[in-house]
């Protein structure tokens, strides 16, 4: 078995709504138009609520409501706006997981939160939105999400054993698969045609070195899982200097990062995630 086997058997399942295939194709055009986009939006009313409550919220900070995807789409740009848009289709494609192999509230905050270190990471060291390294820090994961549909039983024993010995959960899955979730995940978002950029960092995020391109982009998600993992699961503690102190290192390729600056990032976050996951995710229960 392969991870494009294992696609193969649920490519409908986990197909991604039509409106979301299109805004990506859209933004994907050299010749396409903001308010193409906007418009495509804006015929899904549920999607449409949801991407305007987001930009509306203090996450944004605008000093003026806005009433209309195509000035939404105008302020925050397309990047942000696929962000968005896929962040919020995400969580309802995979929301048929059972909550009783796995806390899926918890599961997206991580997710969310792994995201904006991914993001908050690239402003830092490269100036720029940072939107691709959200969405592969939002998605790192879900090649667990899909073994949860496809192998439930066999792969929620594999997390309880991951879980009582301790050993990284990657590993098992490499001895029990030949292959780990992450090169699941990352065939899953290929299928869907997104970037590599965002697919191949997934694909390597345990091992970037082993990844002939994107090699920053590898190391960054690298060091947003690490940041991610010192974090969680405390990430209702403030003492986050302390938690950090487990990091072997605080260095993106070349880029020397101060303790300071990563605690920065990892409060800044901290703060952020809960409102970006009660919208994305608006089903969810857990109060952290």
């Amino acid at each position: 078995m392969t991870p494009n086997e294992i696609i193969d058997g649920i490519d409908q399942l986990l197909s991604l709504p039509d409106v979301v295939v299109r805004i990506n194709e859209l933004i994907e055009s050299d010749t396409s138009l903001i308010e193409e986009i906007a418009d495509v939006i804006s015929h899904d009313p549920a999607l449409s609520a949801q991407l305007l409550k987001l930009v509306n919220s203090a996450f944004y900070g605008f000093p003026a409501q806005i009433d209309s995807m195509s000035r939404a789409t105008n302020l925050i740009g397309t990047d942000e706006i696929r962000s968005l848009v896929l962040a919020s289709s995400t969580a309802s494609v995979f929301g048929n997981v059972s909550t009783e192999l796995i806390d899926m509230d918890s599961f997206w905050h991580r997710s969310v939160y792994c995201g904006l270190i991914a993001k908050k990471l690239y402003r830092l060291t490269h100036k720029g939105n940072g939107e691709s390294q959200f969405l592969m820090g939002l998605l790192h994961d879900i090649g667990r999400l899909v073994l949860l549909t496809t192998m439930s039983n066999d792969y929620a024993q594999l997390l309880q054993q991951a879980k009582d010995s301790h050993e990284p959960l990657h590993e098992l899955e490499r001895r029990w698969l030949g292959f780990d979730a992450a090169e699941i995940g990352a065939t899953l978002l290929e299928r869907w045609h997104l970037p590599s950029v965002l697919w191949v960092p997934v694909k390597f995020q345990h091992a970037p070195q082993q990844s002939d391109r994107l090699l920053p982009e590898c190391q960054l998600l690298g060091l947003a899982i690490k940041i991610t993992n010192c974090v969680e699961p405390e990430l209702k503690s403030s003492d986050l200097s302390e938690q950090l102190k487990q990091l072997d290192q605080l260095q993106l390729g070349n880029i020397e990062l101060t303790a300071a600056e990563v605690e920065t990032i990892a409060m800044e976050a901290n703060m952020e995630a809960f409102e970006v996951l009660s919208i994305i995710n608006p089903g969810a229960t857990t109060v952290f």
